[in-house]
């Protein structure tokens, strides 16, 4: 039986080390044509160099995100224009732009950029004490009527019902109090026309916990905005991760049901007894309940093994299940080692990862330092081929872009041919 094949090829070249290009977001703008939007950023890996060692920058400025454009399915992209990702609010306050999914409305024109919005001062990082980044996220939508080239004003996401407000936006989110996200994944589209993007939110009185789930958005019948439901959420216990399972990603099964990963973390120390897992939920009811979370396992039963990780979980157009994610060989703890990603066949009747299914997408190589990470990419699937393309460009890890971090700063597309159902 034929498996799984994976082919690189360059995607966009950069001269210089010290400035890589990193595709933020990809994906279908035209319900009508197969024409392609994304967004580009680079040098950040570079500025994070300077602001995790407390060093001046002296001046460093990379070239401006942008945003590009193909008419022809991904063979050819030109230049639309700059993006802003960074915006000055007021003072040392500056508001985070993220970059946008693709909502497409079917068989028209109309798509929706989803997005976030974070707040952060100019001299912390996201994660140091005192920084607003983690209580400040906002998530919007722009509409476009003619595949992207022109949006209207944003609107502020908020779920439908009473009790919501621009501050209280969804179950248990409070703007200034806590957040919620979905990281690296893009929506799910439902059989009858509404969609989910997965998100995490906090678990009610328990800091720095989270529960994944997602938002059920459905198109208004003007096309112009989106409403909003929450479902119901899952999380994992204290014996497998120290804040809950967060990063969540969706597959629709054949049958209905919905098929959820999550992330967790462990460290030393940390109370935890399962290392490095990395867990699933299933739920009947689009939502709205969730099985008590499983741990990924080999078809031969022994456990499967993840640091702190994106993952994407997906049914490809042969109808198999699949995860994208960083496999490792033994335990780990927290967020690294990324230096393999993988994708694999998930049994559906199982649930469990077929091992013999592994097949490399990217790995270190000689020269690499030990923490390079293959993480963090975008993919979509081809609406011709079928295949999954996915974007990835290499990272230096913690020590961030330098010199001599012999760390490649193109990106490159893997495309990702599945085996015929």
């Amino acid at each position: 039986m034929a498996g799984i094949r994976v082919e690189r090829t360059m995607h966009i070249e950069r001269p210089n080390i010290l400035e890589e290009a990193v595709v933020r977001s990809i994906g279908y703008v035209s319900g009508k044509a197969n024409v392609l939007q994304e967004c580009v950023s680079f040098g950040g890996q570079r500025r994070y160099y300077f602001r995790v060692n407390r060093i001046s920058d002296h001046g460093y400025a990379p070239s401006p995100a942008m945003i590009r454009r193909s008419e022809d399915n991904g063979r050819t992209w030109q230049e639309v224009g700059p993006r802003q990702e960074i915006l000055p609010l007021h003072g040392k306050w500056r508001l985070w732009v993220e970059e946008p999914n693709y909502i497409l409305r079917p068989g028209t024109e109309t798509v929706a950029q989803m997005y976030a919005t974070r707040e952060n001062l100019t001299d912390l990082l996201p994660w140091d004490q005192g920084s607003p980044f983690a209580v400040t996220t906002l998530l919007w939508t722009r509409i476009s009527h003619d595949a992207g080239r022109t949006w209207g004003e944003p609107e502020q996401v908020v779920m439908e019902g009473p009790e919501f407000n621009p501050r209280h936006w969804a179950p248990g989110v409070w703007y200034g109090r806590n957040s919620a996200a979905s990281e690296g994944v893009e929506p799910v589209f439902l059989p009858d026309g509404r969609f989910i993007l997965p998100v995490f939110v906090p678990v009610p009185d328990q800091p720095h916990q989270w529960q994944s789930g997602g938002i059920i958005g459905q198109w208004r019948p003007d096309g112009g905005g989106i409403g909003w439901r929450m479902t119901a959420t899952a999380t994992v216990g204290k014996d497998g991760s120290n804040c809950g399972g967060d990063e969540p990603s969706i597959a629709l099964l054949e049958d209905g049901r919905l098929f959820m990963s999550m992330r967790v973390r462990v460290d030393p120390n940390d109370g935890t007894s399962i290392p490095s897992g990395k867990f699933y939920a299933v739920s009947d009811d689009l939502g709205e309940s969730w099985s008590a979370p499983q741990l990924f396992r080999y078809d031969d039963g022994e456990q499967v093994y993840c640091p702190a990780c994106l993952a994407h979980v997906f049914r490809g157009r042969n109808g198999r299940l699949y995860i994208i994610t960083n496999i490792l060989d033994k335990p780990t703890y927290a967020c690294d080692p990324r230096t393999k990603l993988q994708i694999a066949e998930i049994d559906r009747q199982t649930f469990r990862i077929i091992r013999s299914s592994v097949t490399i997408i990217e790995q270190r190589q000689p020269g690499q330092n030990d923490l390079v990470r293959f993480s963090n990419w975008r993919r979509y699937e081809d609406r011709k081929t079928g295949h999954v393309m996915l974007y990835m460009s290499a990272c230096p890890g913690n020590e961030g872009r330098h010199e001599n971090c012999h760390c490649p700063p193109h990106s490159y597309r893997y495309e990702i041919i599945l085996p015929e159902g």
